[in-house]
């Protein structure tokens, strides 16, 4: 049985903290989590630039109280509350913003169309600029947050674990993607994966924070044909 290692350098700080308070810090509003979870039309009210901002300043929250910096945790946790009351105008400034930051760059370099295989790029990555990245689909369409990165026993990549159906608090459950289906954009700068976001839905999952399935040979390989599989169609 091949033996698989999970990534804690990040995931750590975010998961065990996710959906609830660190010391005397509420970073992420449960109630508000379920509700987006169980209502597809709030959910889609977000733009995906607006939902990654947001979870930038949830991860500087969680930053904040880890180093009992509660006050300035608590003002973080206060602008994300009212960034995410009013998803429009969040969303104009979100993209007002980026147009700004990249007026004259190649949106080609962000198209799905253009990605190459991650495990074939000749640049170097960090760790760090895939953990808590956007995934997305085949559609372009954003399917879920890259939460942590499972390592085979020779020290490779072998699984991308991305969280689903949540919105700052990463999601309640996770789905081990083989990394080798994994596309990156030219620049480098956005991920994807060769699927739509409805078999993207469908995959096998587990809930967040459980890796028992790494040592589940059988699981493994359930879930290894599912995705190969539903890759094979999709560029059919």
């Amino acid at each position: 049985m091949k033996k698989l290692f999970v990534s804690t350098a990040v995931a750590a700080l975010m998961i065990g903290s996710a959906g609830a308070a660190m010391a005397d810090c509420t970073v992420v509003d449960t109630s508000f989590e379920e509700n987006l979870r169980d209502n597809s039309e709030m959910r889609a009210a977000y733009a995906g630039p607006t939902i990654r901002d947001l979870r930038d300043l949830r991860d500087a929250a969680m930053v904040l109280a880890a180093y009992g910096q509660n006050e300035a945790c608590e003002e973080v946790a206060q602008a994300i509350k009212q960034i995410s009351a009013d998803p429009a105008k969040a969303n104009k400034m979100s993209y007002a913003y980026r147009e700004h930051q990249i007026e004259g760059a190649d949106h080609a370099e962000l198209a799905y169309e253009n990605a190459k295989p991650l495990t074939e790029t000749t640049g170097r990555l960090r760790a760090d600029e895939l953990l808590g990245a956007d995934l997305h689909g085949q559609n372009n369409e954003t399917v879920g947050e890259i939460s942590d990165i499972v390592f085979d026993s020779s020290g490779s990549p072998g699984y991308a674990v991305v969280a689903y159906g949540g919105f700052l608090g990463i999601g309640e459950e996770s789905s081990a993607i083989p990394f080798d289906m994994l596309k990156v954009s030219p620049n480098g700068e956005r991920f994807f994966v060769s699927m739509t976001e409805e078999q993207i839905e469908k995959a096998p999952r587990f809930e967040q924070g459980n890796f028992d399935w790494t040592d589940d040979e059988a699981w493994r390989d359930n879930n290894d044909q599912y995705f190969h599989s539903s890759n094979s169609q999709g560029q059919g």
